[in-house]
C-alpha cells in the first residue's frame, strides 16, 4: 500500500490543510510529502524578517527559549474551512517554533481537529508536539517527529506511515467518514 492510498479522501465531504513553518527546508519537505499523501492544500508560515545566517538561528533559539510571537504574514487560507489541520514546525531548543506560536495563537478558536509533525536534529521533539498540542488547546489526533537525517526519504518511514494511518483512523470522529479515507484500505 503506498501513502497515497493511506489517506485517500473524498474532497465533498473533508478538507485538510497542512500549515508549516519551515526556516531550512526539512520541515517544508515533509509537509509537502503529507499534503500530496491527503490530497490537502498546504500553507507555509512565512516570516515578517529573516531567519538566514548566525543572527537569525539565534533569534531563533532566543524566541524559543523565551516563548515569544513574532510577527508573521497572513495566510492565505482560513482554518476554519477545513476538517482537519495538521501543523509542522521545527523543534527549536526543545520546544515551539516561535512563528508557529504566532500562527496557533492567531488562529486557536477555527481549530477543531489536528494532527502535529515536527522535524528535529535528534531530541526535544515530544516536549515540542506537547506544548504545540497544549497551545492548539486539544489532543492531536496524530503525532509525527522525525529527525533531520530521516527527512530525505521521509516518505519510506515507518513513522510516517504509521502518522498516516492514524489520520485514517480519525474517521469515527463526527467529521470524518468511513468513506472519507477509503475503506478499501482499511
Amino acid at each position: 500500500m503506498s501513502a497515497k492510498d493511506v489517506c485517500e479522501r473524498n474532497p465533498a465531504v473533508n478538507r485538510i490543510l497542512v500549515v508549516h513553518y519551515s526556516r531550512t527546508g526539512h520541515t517544508d519537505h515533509v509537509a509537502r510529502h503529507i499534503a500530496a499523501s491527503c490530497h490537502a492544500d498546504i500553507e507555509r508560515i512565512e516570516d515578517r524578517q529573516s531567519r538566514g545566517g548566525m543572527s537569525g538561528y539565534l533569534r531563533s533559539a532566543v524566541e524559543a527559549l523565551l516563548g515569544w510571537r513574532p510577527p508573521i504574514e497572513p495566510g492565505h487560507h482560513r482554518p476554519s474551512d477545513y476538517d482537519l489541520v495538521i501543523l509542522g514546525m521545527p523543534v527549536w531548543f526543545w520546544g515551539v517554533a516561535s512563528p508557529m506560536r504566532t500562527w496557533v495563537e492567531r488562529h486557536h478558536s477555527e481549530l477543531d481537529n489536528v494532527a502535529v509533525f515536527c522535524t528535529c536534529g535528534g531530541s526535544g521533539y515530544d516536549k515540542a508536539l506537547d506544548d504545540l498540542e497544549r497551545l492548539c488547546g486539544r489532543p492531536a489526533l496524530a503525532r509525527l517527529a522525525l529527525a533531520e537525517r530521516a527527512v530525505a526519504k521521509c516518505q519510506h518511514n515507518p513513522a510516517f506511515h504509521q502518522f498516516l494511518l492514524e489520520l485514517k483512523r480519525a474517521r469515527s470522529i463526527p467529521s470524518f467518514t468511513a468513506s472519507t479515507y477509503g475503506q478499501a484500505h482499511a
